[in-house]
């Protein structure tokens, strides 16, 4: 990975259209018709002073980055502090975030699962147990390295599409906490439509936008500013799903809350910001309390399908 430089300029927007920017269509629809939502600065890291731009499509309504990032600069926000690293798997995300898909894929015949975007997550140990023959794709070296030299889980180094896997390989696609992260996430779905045999499952976890996003605005940490290139709802990841060729059979919302946690992040960059430190702020500790009172609203949110997290499992078709 790429070193960030950190040279304490100025407040900045992005502009239209440089060597480390580029303009993008929507993902879903093709078009050009977007209109401003907000702006933002980096959520992770509070000492970057650039501003990002949030925009909406009016034809079909997905939420996504433009301009973002290009190709050239995309690595340098990713940085030593990032938490999602080989040297932080004591960071990783808990199982019990991974457990609505362990769950759904327990209830399959194993068989050959392939994860997309590892990262320091412990899910692909968890179904090599259960029986699946697990594999798993990571584009940070020392990840993939990790995963083959610990578990002997065979992880390719890069994206799906450099790995030419054979088609109707996999009884089974994972993409969780990646999607957002992608530049061509359509694409992305068709080649794992490719290589999901007919009948076989994809399941996606994504943070929703659903009610908390809409009041919270930039303020809400499921959109993380700019690693998060789009910001799906549970209707836009269907809409997605549906043109990949895949057909959505179940969805589930979990009640969780992100209108504490992301009142502690915003406190917590407050302060980094007032004394100048540098820090990872993205994942602040939630005070017991706050979690606790939360939770009412958390399981309001979910039963009216509108949390702020969403796993969606789809199904491919099985062939004429």
């Amino acid at each position: 990975m790429k070193t960030v430089t950190r040279d304490g300029a100025g407040l900045v927007s992005a502009p239209v259209s440089t060597s480390r920017w580029e303009r993008v269509p929507c993902a879903i629809c093709g078009q050009n018709d977007e209109k401003v939502i907000f702006t933002a600065r980096d959520k992770m890291f509070s000492w970057r002073q650039e501003k990002f731009t949030a925009v909406r499509c009016r034809q079909c309504g997905l939420v996504y980055l433009n301009p973002r990032p290009s190709e050239t600069a995309r690595n340098d926000y990713y940085d030593e502090e990032y938490r999602f690293r080989a040297d932080k798997m004591d960071q990783a995300q808990p199982l019990d975030h991974y457990q609505p898909v362990i769950d759904f894929l327990g209830r399959q015949a194993p068989g050959r699962v392939l994860d997309i975007g590892t990262g320091n997550s412990p899910f692909l140990p968890v179904m090599q147990g259960m029986g699946w023959e697990a594999f798993g794709t990571e584009i940070d070296p020392g990840l993939a390295r990790y995963y083959q030299g610990h578990y002997d889980i065979e992880v390719f180094e890069g994206e799906l599409e450099d790995a030419k896997l054979s088609s109707a390989s996999f009884d089974a696609i994972t993409i969780m906490g990646v999607l957002e992260h992608v530049p061509h996430p359509r694409q992305l779905l068709e080649e794992a439509s490719r290589i999901i045999k007919p009948g076989g499952f994809i399941c996606l976890w994504c943070f929703n936008r659903g009610f908390e996003a809409e009041l919270l605005g930039r303020y809400w940490l499921g959109f993380d500013t700019p690693r998060h290139f789009y910001s799906f709802s549970s209707n836009t990841l269907g809409l997605l799903l549906q043109l990949a060729g895949f057909e959505v059979v179940e969805k589930y919302f979990r009640p969780i809350s992100y209108l504490a946690h992301s009142g502690v992040w915003a406190a917590g960059r407050a302060h980094d910001r007032l004394l100048g430190i540098k820090r990872s702020v993205y994942a602040p500790s939630m005070p017991g309390f706050l979690y606790y009172a939360s939770l009412p609203l958390g399981w309001a949110l979910a039963r009216m399908e509108s949390g702020s997290n969403v796993y969606v499992f789809a199904r491919k078709p099985e062939s004429d």
